[in-house]
């Protein structure tokens, strides 16, 4: 058998030597009978090549899906974080233009200012605010914002102002509630056990009928806090134990744990 397979590729390389030998006419019908002969396998190979080397890149598509993944996923994450940027820069470019619009409807003079900073020792009883030099600016003036009655200016610098806000036991206003011809005295009370900020009326008439909701607006009475302000809404009432008079909690209308921007009312200069 092994002397078989040899005669045979002597014999086939002994035809390839005189192929090679023939003259150069016969020698190029050969060789053209012999690549039309083996054409059609050529094409078979060369096609089951394109075939693995396309299985062979898929293959090694596949196996990089997770890196491709980990990618897309990132994009995601980045364009979703995008997204929430700019809803965030479209609302506050909508409180910034409630606030704006507030400043205009005004018949008052207010000065916005920006808040810098709190009280470490009890932040809703003290905010610092930038105030850019005004000289307008002084102390005892009112602070408020868009919802109502914040506090007073109690101290300037050539830059800031602080304001002691409604909320601290040293801050007192002249108020009256609704239109039922009720005056009386807010005091800050700070901050609930429950983490509320309350303050509270004393001294009010017992026989006007005051009930939950009332609203209650600065009186303008005592100079610092212009007549029309509102300042809360009522929350509980109670008679005193000897029912000479009534007393009152109130829920400020302003958010004091929020602020951020907010507008001192300013005197008018006088005429000269």
């Amino acid at each position: 058998m092994k002397r078989k397979g040899l005669i045979f590729w002597l014999v086939l390389g002994v035809m390839i030597i005189i192929t090679f030998n023939f003259p150069s006419p016969v020698s190029r019908t050969l060789k053209n009978a012999t690549r039309d002969l083996l054409a059609p396998l050529q094409e078979l190979a060369s096609s089951f090549s394109t075939r693995m080397r396309g299985a062979g890149d898929a293959i090694r598509g596949w196996g990089g899906l997770p890196e491709k993944n980990q990618v897309l996923q990132e994009e995601v994450m980045l364009l979703r974080q995008q997204l929430m940027e700019l809803d965030e820069l479209r609302e506050q470019n909508y409180l910034l233009r409630q606030k704006l619009g507030f400043q205009q409807r005004q018949d008052r003079h207010l000065i916005a200012s920006t808040v810098l900073a709190r009280d470490i020792s009890g932040w809703w009883q003290t905010i610092r605010i930038q105030h850019h030099g005004s000289p307008l600016i002084q102390p005892d003036l009112a602070v408020i914002n868009e919802q109502g009655l914040v506090g007073r200016v109690i101290e300037i610098s050539s830059r800031t102002a602080d304001v002691l806000l409604i909320s601290d036991p040293a801050c007192r206003v002249a108020v009256q509630i609704g239109d039922k011809g009720a005056f009386a005295i807010l005091q800050g009370q700070g901050m609930s056990w429950r983490g509320r900020v309350l303050c509270k009326l004393t001294f009010i008439n017992k026989n006007i009928k005051i009930q939950r909701g009332d609203e209650v607006f600065t009186s303008g009475l005592g100079g610092v806090f212009p007549k029309g302000i509102k300042v809360g809404s009522i929350e509980t009432v109670e008679m005193d134990q000897n029912g000479l008079y009534q007393s009152a909690e109130v829920q400020p209308a302003v958010d004091l744990s929020q602020l951020e921007v907010i507008f001192i009312v300013a005197k008018e200069p006088e005429a000269r």
